[in-house]
């Protein structure tokens, strides 16, 4: 590694069904209890609707559906995750709608074993618990 010392980044590690998932703790503005959120007819079965977030309106979308994860026993304090979707330059505020959020983390670039594409960087081991490293930014660099 040329002297260097391994990096790590912070990461909020939430419960999302039977995964666990990390987001880059940068991406995240702020945690906040079940929004009321009005469902948009047609609209894809991840994106549980918009609600409103500062005065504007703000897209909610469902974890477990976004990652494919088994649905998890009844969450008893599901929450929103509200974060920075896209790259910087064209990024938008974004809800992660979440059945729990457990803790801090570090993750090491290096021990990061990366994902064959999408918004997923890949999976880590904290703990001895799988976990899913997920990139907002990639979210929305697709059109």
């Amino acid at each position: 590694m040329n002297g260097a010392q391994k990096s790590g980044e912070l990461h909020l590690l939430v419960r999302a069904g039977a995964d666990l998932c990390a987001l880059p703790v940068h991406r995240i503005r702020r945690i906040v209890r079940e929004l009321p959120v009005s469902p948009l007819p047609g609209a894809a079965p991840e994106l549980r609707g918009l609600a409103e977030f500062g005065g504007e309106p703000m897209p909610v979308l469902d974890l477990v559906r976004l990652v494919g994860a088994a649905p998890g026993a009844n969450p008893t304090y599901p929450l929103i995750v509200v974060g920075w979707a896209g790259p910087d330059e064209r990024r938008e505020l974004v809800g992660f709608a979440v059945d729990a959020v457990l803790e801090v983390a570090n993750v090491l670039a290096e021990a990061i074993v990366p994902a064959a594409g999408g918004w997923f960087r890949g999976d880590v081991s904290l703990g001895g618990r799988a976990v899913r490293v997920l990139d907002p930014e990639e979210l929305g660099a697709r059109p």
